[in-house]
């Protein structure tokens, strides 16, 4: 697999995550009753979008950037990029899962595929890539 086509994957993963989690905000209240079954407060809830908003631009700039990383033509730098990815996939893969191993929750089940994806495809690149 070329560094192009993983960098392609991976960055339209990140912006697929913003994307599908913009989707919470107007439909905030129905989107966590599955969680909560009491009225949030405003203040809460205000706290809770603009952290969602954060996750969104993040993600979405993630994509931008891995995007752009296409370009690369050093194999080193490349496997320098996709093995930094590898360690904020992991943290967030753990985040997730102490979550949901502690009742917290987590988010929807194909934002956590999209992430194993994402970490799939650059884990593989990393091993096929040659010098």
């Amino acid at each position: 697999m070329k560094s192009r086509t993983i960098f392609t994957i991976i960055g339209t993963v990140h912006i697929l995550i913003g994307i599908s989690l913009i989707g919470m905000i107007p439909n905030f209240d129905e989107a966590i009753k599955t969680w909560i079954s009491s009225d949030i407060p405003s203040d809460t809830k205000d706290l809770i979008i603009g952290q969602t908003r954060v996750i969104i631009v993040h993600s979405i700039g993630i994509g931008v950037i891995l995007l752009n990383c296409r370009r690369l033509s050093n194999i080193t730098d490349i496997k320098r990029v996709l093995f930094g990815y590898l360690i904020m996939t992991a943290l967030i893969l753990t985040n997730i899962a102490h979550g949901i191993a502690n009742d917290q929750g987590g988010p929807p089940m194909p934002i956590i595929m999209l992430y194993a994806v994402g970490a799939f495809v650059s884990s593989f690149g990393m091993i096929r890539l040659r010098e």
